[in-house]
């Protein structure tokens, strides 16, 4: 932003009358007589610029914004998680180094672990997540920590989450600090001391969000209805802005990356999932699989849309499509009652 410098001079003897009658600094005196002037403008003068210095404001703090850099946690202890976000550069020998601090300490404390990190609500820990994923150099790390059960997870961009147990993490650290001389080599050190140590069998999803809400008027079904184990399947086409919402980064032009998003409706409780299947799939190939949390209201929008396409699709509504297969699983379908309901080849697929 352009400003000019305007020097008054005022004799002190005004300056002191000025403060003591109104209370206030001279400075700031004159700041609000200056600002009551340019409210005097006419409009079609005052807000052209107004705007042009709000514009200029938020570029500058976009750039500032992109060029910092910054770590986010999740920490479950006592039944009770919290995020946090900490405005410098972390990764995990950084947060392993931490944890084995607070595992030794006599009196362990979460703020210590989390090194000065503030709160944040779990929709922007998720924001954060879905921003590293989509390749964004600003967000450092992301982990989870459950102090309660012993893990300890660390996000990758390429392929998700790597769960580890605390005491791995922590006896990794122990040999890569164990001989300062060779401070240079640690971070090899510590993850050549993991390897083999993933808990391949406890790996959590991906939870993704961007900043704007899921556009009821936008979601709409293609394809067929697939019937997966005691779930129906829709195929969202994305028709919305997508990194809007999922706080991915496919709709632009420098890469060739693309989402393919689902719905899925559970059979057995007669209600939509409380989470879209994300689907990010990669110009190089690759695919990381995520989920966005559904509000209640975007799943009761999602279930009368899905009951329209089922019926559209099928010529069952959702209701008679679960008692089909209740019936079904039940083992005791009549025969005549099976051929009231519309057969699967009315447009129902099975999928395996």
């Amino acid at each position: 932003m352009n400003s000019r410098d305007i020097t008054v001079y005022l004799d002190e003897r005004w300056c002191n009358a000025l403060e003591s009658t109104t209370g206030k600094m001279v400075e700031a005196f004159l700041q609000e007589r200056m600002d009551a002037l340019v409210q005097q403008l006419p409009p079609e003068v005052r807000l052209p610029i107004e705007a042009d210095i709000r514009r200029e404001e938020q570029l500058r703090a976009d750039e500032l914004d992109a060029k910092r850099r910054l770590a986010v946690f999740r920490v479950t202890k006592d039944g009770r998680s919290h995020c946090y976000r900490s405005d410098h550069r972390d990764d995990f020998l950084g947060l392993g180094i931490r944890l084995r601090q607070y595992l030794r300490s006599d009196a362990p404390d979460v703020s210590r672990l989390i090194s000065k990190a503030a709160s944040v609500p779990l929709e922007q820990f998720e924001q954060y997540t879905a921003e590293m994923v989509s390749g964004s150099p600003r967000v450092t790390g992301a982990f989870d920590i459950d102090l309660d059960s012993g893990l300890v997870s660390t996000l990758s961009p390429k392929d998700g989450w790597h769960c580890y147990r605390v005491k791995d993490v922590s006896t990794a650290v122990y040999f890569a600090t164990k001989s300062q001389s060779q401070w240079w080599k640690r971070d090899e050190v510590f993850h050549d001391r993991l390897e083999g140590k993933e808990l391949t069998d406890t790996c959590q999803p991906v939870f993704i969000r961007g900043e704007h809400q899921l556009p009821a008027d936008a979601l709409a079904f293609q394809d067929e209805v697939s019937e997966i184990g005691h779930l129906l399947n829709f195929y969202i086409p994305v028709r919305f802005d997508p990194d809007g919402v999922f706080g991915t980064h496919v709709a632009v032009a420098e890469n060739d990356d693309y989402l393919n998003v689902y719905s899925n409706y559970d059979l057995k409780r007669g209600r939509p999932l409380d989470t879209l299947q994300v689907c990010l799939v990669r110009g190089d190939g690759s695919e990381l699989d995520c989920q966005y949390r559904l509000s209640p209201e975007e799943q009761e929008s999602l279930r009368s849309k899905m009951d329209s396409y089922c019926i559209e699709r099928t010529g069952r509504t959702l209701e008679e499509t679960k008692a089909q297969y209740l019936l079904e699983e039940s083992g005791d379908t009549p025969q005549v009652e099976a051929q009231q309901i519309p057969s699967q080849q009315s447009g129902l697929m099975m999928q395996m």
